[in-house]
């Protein structure tokens, strides 16, 4: 009798917890969503630049609920060069930051620099690695206000130039509406 009362009290405590669980999937609300900004990059004269933006999520399950999100997942960063002006077939290399986490857009060694006119009129789509850190970084300034500022730097081969560089972000947000 002792081990009957043992299982039902083991069986009422495991289903307790399942049916938790299992309120707690039913209060979650998943938000894909896409995040694209255009940088306007103007260099007048020199060769450096540096450019920010913020960009935030735009949904309105997400902006209700900022203090409950309970992961963002970055699916896929892009950038693309959308155009050109002033002076042609210009070399650059940079990189964007979000908060203290950088990565690389253009890289630095000369094998990987961007050619603006050549990449603008093919329409090339450039993607970028997600790392933890920029991860963390994208989730602390979303919890923190759904915006996050993003920085572009860099230098180009000669100026003046002004190009308009895209950033695409895909991005899955699950927040607990309770």
């Amino acid at each position: 009798m002792k081990n009957l009362k043992t299982f039902f009290a083991l069986f009422i405590l495991a289903t307790s917890l399942i049916s938790c669980d299992a309120v707690d999937d039913l209060t979650e609300i998943e938000v894909d969503t896409e995040i694209s900004e255009d940088f306007t990059i103007v260099v007048t004269e020199g060769e450096t630049f540096s450019e920010s933006l913020s960009v935030s999520i735009d949904d309105e399950n997400v902006q209700d609920n900022l203090d409950k999100i309970e992961n963002i997942e970055i699916e896929s960063l892009t950038y693309q060069i959308i155009s050109v002006s002033g002076t042609e077939n210009v070399i650059a290399t940079g990189e964007f930051s979000i908060a203290s986490s950088s990565f690389p857009w253009f890289s630095y060694s000369e094998s990987d620099f961007v050619n603006l006119t050549a990449a603008a009129e093919a329409g090339t789509v450039y993607e970028i690695e997600v790392d933890e850190d920029v991860i963390s970084a994208f989730e602390a300034d979303l919890r923190s206000g759904a915006t996050a500022s993003i920085l572009a730097t860099g230098t180009v081969s000669a100026s003046p130039v002004t190009f308009v560089v895209r950033v695409k972000a895909k991005v899955n947000v699950v927040v607990d509406a309770i």
